[in-house]
């Protein structure tokens, strides 16, 4: 089987990357993600078992979150369970509050 590559990178909003990670959780819960730019097109089907990495750091002005899902046909293992919230960011004076209105 011929393999395929999509690479796809930009600066966005957080509410633009939102829109898309939605998409793609949309996609994996249906069993197809298709992903198009630049006239290319890529359709994957994936397995029934995922496998998710998630790695995460921060630093003084500098954050990063990778978030990497594979499968295999097959694949069959589970390990502990993540959990993933979400958090307020500091409003103006640094309370740590949200002021938005």
């Amino acid at each position: 089987m011929a393999k395929d590559r999509f690479e796809f990178a930009r600066i966005a909003s957080p509410e633009e990357v939102a829109d898309y990670l939605t998409s793609l959780a949309q996609g994996l819960k249906r069993g197809e993600v298709a992903l198009e730019s630049g006239g290319h097109l890529l359709r994957l089907v994936p397995g029934p078992d995922l496998k998710v990495s998630l790695r995460a750091r921060s630093r003084e002005r500098k954050g990063k979150i990778e978030i990497e899902v594979n499968w295999k046909r097959g694949l069959a293992t589970r390990a502990s369970e993540l959990k993933v919230s979400v958090g307020t960011r500091p409003g103006p004076g640094g309370d740590g509050g949200d002021t938005r209105r």
